[in-house]
């Protein structure tokens, strides 16, 4: 009778993911029309996903992984500024010049929507 039980509960369960689709997502980054060439590009959902990916001399990204399909508020953050070593002079601060409005995913006003497969998401800030 247990065995039974087993085989059913096996059989209700095959195939039985956590159903989400998902997509890559990789684009460039710009504000008021040019590339943002420094700093982090933040995706962020209404159920708390969130996925971020740092930018290149091009502005462009691409985030690592998959991120759920559906609607993300985006938003920049500054680039990190890198410990210099013991006895050397400190790096330059990376010219990051970008209104807090859109260092705030609920100021931005940005958002983009990740489909099911690969995704090429240009995102602007103006």
């Amino acid at each position: 009778m247990a065995y039974m039980v087993l085989v059913i509960l096996a059989g209700l369960t095959s195939g039985c993911g956590d159903g989400k689709h998902t997509g890559a997502v990789a684009g460039k980054v710009t504000y008021n029309g040019s590339p943002v060439t420094a700093g982090v590009v933040n995706f962020m959902s209404s159920t708390g996903t969130a996925a971020q990916a740092k930018l290149d001399s091009a502005g462009a990204y691409k985030v690592d992984g998959q991120l759920i399909a559906g609607d993300y508020k985006v938003y920049l953050s500054p680039p990190e500024i890198q410990p210099s070593a013991p006895g050397t002079k400190p790096a330059a601060p990376v010219k990051f010049e970008i209104p807090p409005k859109f260092q705030d995913p609920n100021r931005s006003g940005v958002i983009v929507t990740v489909k099911t497969g690969p995704n090429d998401i240009p995102v602007e800030f103006k």
